[in-house]
């Protein structure tokens, strides 16, 4: 069995991965959040919501998981839709001189 000093020095090693991967994720969603500004279009998507969430507890390994990675998913896009909330309302701001 693992110490529990191991366990958690593999946990920070994993967050490192995710921090780098939310950043690369986020830099995503600016640009659909400045895409969809310059397009006028709205913000949520329920229909790209559902297939997202769908197909990525279709393929996740350990079923046992499911639910709190549906969770996790979910807390994902509501923090993505927030941040082009605020991107897009700053982008209108700086154009009406505020």
């Amino acid at each position: 069995m693992k110490s529990l000093d191991t366990i958690r020095k593999t946990i920070d090693e994993i967050d490192g991965e995710i921090r780098v991967l939310f950043e690369r994720r986020m830099d995503c969603i600016k640009a659909v959040a400045e895409y969809k500004y310059n397009n006028n279009e709205k913000i949520f998507d329920p229909s790209r919501e559902e297939v997202l969430i769908k197909k990525n507890l279709e393929e996740l390994n350990n079923k046992e998981y499911r639910a709190v990675y549906k969770e996790f998913l979910q807390t994902l896009m509501n923090s993505s839709k927030e941040y082009q909330k605020r991107w897009i309302k700053f982008q209108q701001d700086r154009e009406n001189g505020q």
